[in-house]
């Protein structure tokens, strides 16, 4: 299974939407729009997982394929609030879900080579705080 089709599987089950775009693509105007109309309807504490696009290398002799790109898993939060208490309501329940589950999730198909996460706040035209991850992934 390819790593995109993976995590938006993982997104799924954990009911979040599902958006995978470059991120450039993502912060320009016609962009907010483009994740506006995917978090359409979501209200303050909606949570969605957005990947960028995702690098794939074959493995030498075509036994398998290296995967690295970004993720983020981000909660829409209102503009008003603290770093500190945007961070307690918004970020700090997805760590111990980023940090462990998810890579667990993914050990059943991939060598979780690295999995890296650093906190976000307030990005987006939507506001939305959460975690985004940098990951290398192996496939043979």
């Amino acid at each position: 299974m390819d790593a995109k089709d993976k995590l938006e599987l993982i997104a799924t089950e954990y009911d979040w939407r599902f958006i995978s775009a470059r991120r450039d693509f993502q912060n320009l105007m016609d962009a907010a729009a483009f994740v506006a109309d995917t978090v359409e309807g979501y209200g303050s504490g909606e949570t969605l997982m957005v990947l960028d696009p995702i690098k794939r290398r074959a493995i030498k002799d075509g036994a398998g394929v290296y995967y690295s790109g970004n993720v983020m898993i981000l909660t829409k939060s209102d503009f008003d609030g603290t770093y500190n208490e945007k961070y307690d309501k918004n970020v700090k329940p997805l760590i111990d879900i980023v940090m462990k589950e998810i890579p667990a999730k993914l050990r059943c198909l991939y060598d979780v080579e690295s999995w890296e996460s650093i906190e976000v706040i307030n990005v987006f035209d939507f506001n939305a705080d959460g975690l985004s991850i940098s990951f290398n992934l192996k496939l043979e």
